[in-house]
């Protein structure tokens, strides 16, 4: 399981692992350590614009 734009992958989730996940992480911002396997935050300037998408 990966949250970004935090860029924290987590191992082991399952049904519990995720309650946790949600209730402490993205409820409580405080990562939950014991199942990080990985952290790659996404850059500052990450935003992607996608005007040249929209056709004239």
């Amino acid at each position: 399981m990966v949250i970004y734009p935090d860029g924290v992958w987590y191992r082991q989730a399952n049904l519990e692992v995720i309650e946790r996940i949600v209730q402490e992480h993205l409820i409580g911002n405080k990562v939950v350590e014991e199942y990080v396997f990985l952290t790659h935050p996404l850059p500052e300037t990450s935003l992607v614009s996608c005007e040249h998408l929209i056709e004239a």
